[in-house]
């Protein structure tokens, strides 16, 4: 029997997002409140209020956003996770502090002379950081550990198999690699290559840059005009790059070519 398991979704789930969102409000509100960087004196505090929460909601989506495509790319790579949050800060508040600017000049014009693009940049980078370093913590962090509490192994706690000759194939998913073997199949959370470094000795070639496969689970070999596709043993096909495909009819691999 195959085991599956689920990936989390890249960006979040819906749940997550309520949740986020009502916490941004609830930050908005107490900064409509307490009217930092001099805001206090910036009309009543409706206006404050209504500002502040639709700029933090706004920040958190933004931030949210960003936070998971870069850990996911962090550790696509390799990197480690808390490398993105510098990233995020910066960047995320380069793309919001212009919007905010304008819409706090038309509030309160004498912003525009008071307080420099430069020092406002700063203002923005300074609410963003605790946001931010929070949002690491709990949701970008989390799900590095998720994959253990969900039956997935993360790379560097285990090798691809117990027995890595039972593997048939490895297939990337988004940022984890599932592991096919003559038992079933799991996710492991890695780049590629580092998975396949626990299967010195097993007679298999890297395909594609994002499939491995085992000699022995090849069934076939399917001929659609240029491309070619591997036919293996639990029904699915694995699809040869032309870069690998002088590297396979060297091995052998392509003698049993058929056309589809």
């Amino acid at each position: 029997m195959t085991a599956h398991a689920s990936k989390p979704p890249l960006l979040g789930t819906a749940r997550e997002w309520a949740i986020d969102l009502a916490v941004a409000v609830g930050i908005g509100v107490l900064l409509g409140l307490m009217g930092p960087f001099g805001s206090f004196f910036n009309g009543g505090p409706l206006v404050r209020i209504t500002y502040w929460v639709a700029s933090i909601a706004c920040g958190m989506m933004l931030s949210g956003v960003l936070a998971r495509l870069a850990g996911a790319g962090a550790r696509r790579i390799g990197a480690p996770d808390w490398t993105i949050v510098p990233f995020v800060i910066l960047i995320g508040s380069a793309i919001q502090a212009p919007p905010l600017r304008l819409v706090a000049v038309a509030l309160w014009p004498l912003i525009e002379t008071a307080v420099s693009p430069l020092a406002w940049y700063g203002q923005c980078v300074a609410i963003a950081t605790p946001v931010v370093v929070a949002y690491y913590f709990i949701r970008v962090r989390s799900r590095v550990h998720a994959p253990a509490r969900e039956g997935l192994v993360p790379v560097e706690a285990a090798t691809p198999a117990a027995d890595p000759g039972a593997v048939l194939y490895l297939k990337m998913e988004d940022h984890y690699v599932r592991v096919r073997t003559e038992h079933g199949s799991r996710l492991e959370m890695g780049p590629l290559a580092r998975v396949t470094a626990g299967l010195s000795g097993v007679e298999g070639l890297q395909v594609h840059r994002s499939w491995w496969v085992a000699r022995r689970a090849i069934q076939g070999v399917e001929r659609d005009g240029r491309n070619l596709r591997l036919r293996l043993t639990d029904g699915q096909t694995a699809p040869v790059s032309r870069a690998s495909v002088a590297k396979l009819r060297a091995a052998g691999w392509l003698a049993a070519e058929n056309p589809a």
